[in-house]
């Protein structure tokens, strides 16, 4: 794959995140984040930013439903009857982001990035992402295209813009 899309994704990244950090500590707003597919590479991005420790309380990559329960409270019921990826274990995971980090609001992300994986209903590129906050937890799922950097990257980005979103 061509090289530029995934450095066009990680400047974007890289861009959203200056912009957390900024708007948040402005608002003296708190975030943390519960990944899956993106195995940390969302906290990262805000922490790779100057005055992020002000911002940023906390990441968990729960790669595993192991861990997931363990670490974030998900549901073994949730994992049994919708899957690890899926709209109900990402807002379960969002929830125990923010309950664990203690956070004002907090991301999930949990798909299949790819090459392998995947279902036909949820092929390659499928990424469900869960927002908790005080006001409640919702969830989207999105398909990015190209290969499995580029939707990591690309989970990362729409997770960072979920995030922005809370600071209005």
């Amino acid at each position: 794959m061509d090289e530029e899309p995934q450095e066009n994704l990680s400047r974007r990244c890289h861009e959203l995140a200056g912009e957390l950090v900024a708007r948040a500590s402005a608002l003296n707003r708190t975030v943390s984040t519960a990944e899956s597919c993106t195995a940390g590479m969302v906290s990262s991005c805000i922490a790779s930013i100057s005055g992020a420790s002000s911002v940023l309380m906390g990441g968990a990559a729960t790669y595993t439903e192991e861990i997931k329960e363990r670490v974030l409270g998900v549901s073994p019921d949730t994992l049994a009857r919708c899957t690890a990826v899926s709209h109900e274990t990402a807002r379960e995971m969002a929830d125990g982001s923010r309950r664990l980090f203690c956070s004002d609001a907090a991301v999930s992300v949990t798909g299949y990035a790819g090459p392998g994986g995947g279902t036909p209903a949820d092929p390659v590129g499928t990424v469900y992402l869960g927002l908790s906050t005080a006001s409640g937890t919702t969830s989207e799922c999105r398909h990015f295209e190209g290969s499995r950097a580029c939707v990591r990257l690309a989970a990362t980005a729409r997770a960072l813009e979920l995030l922005l979103g809370t600071l209005v």
